[in-house]
């Protein structure tokens, strides 16, 4: 394994506390914050792509399955934060045309 694969797994392990808590979103509007959320699963999905790699590579990963469960735990609550703001988003559209 390259520097490269040590560089992606210290990316990680930086924020990979943050990976399961929500997005701050304190002086953004829905549409931004929901935005945020499909970066995030974007990132997630590709860590999750590389971290089955690694583990399934011959070579030794710096990636655990522990790791592995945690990309797809953050995965799971991103889908729901991405759900709820959707939802938000509908709910306001629909109340902005009620009242017109």
């Amino acid at each position: 394994m390259g520097d490269f694969a040590s560089t992606d797994y210290e990316t990680y392990r930086e924020i990979m506390g943050e990976l399961l808590k929500p997005i701050n979103q304190s002086g953004l509007d829905s549409d931004t914050l929901k935005r945020l959320y499909e970066s995030k699963a974007v990132y997630l999905e590709n860590l999750r792509i590389k971290c089955f790699m690694e583990l399934n590579n011959e070579k030794s990963s710096f990636f655990t399955w522990q790791d592995y469960d945690l990309i797809l735990q953050a995965l799971s609550e991103n889908k729901k934060h991405i759900r709820s703001l959707i939802l938000l988003l509908f709910d306001d559209q629909l109340s902005h045309k009620s009242v017109s």
